[in-house]
């Protein structure tokens, strides 16, 4: 398992695991949604992480950047792992790695949002913060 980021990754590459880790998920999003997704929330590729496995990305965090209130802020626009990669930490191991590298660039805020019903994605990002 090779944690890295995602710069030079295609975006064929990164639309398909995203729709295979969210393919269980309430929302569905094809791959033209997720490009202008991606742009719209600032996506850059340097600073957003995943595990590859023989690769093949099996978990990721996307993040946008930008200046939000002054500060410089990542903006978790997508985590996910796909299924039978879950349940292995794969998450949080990403959000550990990212770290030094948004230190490097300034970024000094991180935010996210989840469906408070996700208890699992809740019970990841807690552990982000506590």
């Amino acid at each position: 398992m090779e944690l890295k980021s995602l710069a030079g990754t295609g975006f064929e590459t990164l639309s398909e695991a995203f729709a295979e880790a969210f393919a269980d998920y309430e929302v569905r999003i094809d791959g033209s949604q997720l490009r202008r997704m991606l742009l719209r929330r600032g996506f850059v590729p340097e600073l957003s992480f995943a595990a590859f496995e023989e690769g093949r990305i099996v978990a990721f965090t996307l993040n946008g950047i930008g200046n939000y209130d002054g500060i410089l802020t990542a903006y978790d626009t997508g985590t996910g792992t796909i299924e039978t990669y879950r349940g292995q930490g794969l998450a949080t191991r990403i959000f550990e790695h990212s770290i030094p590298h948004l230190k490097r660039a300034n970024v000094s805020r991180y935010l996210l949002e989840v469906l408070q019903h996700n208890t699992k994605a809740v019970s990841i990002y807690q552990k982000r913060v506590d």
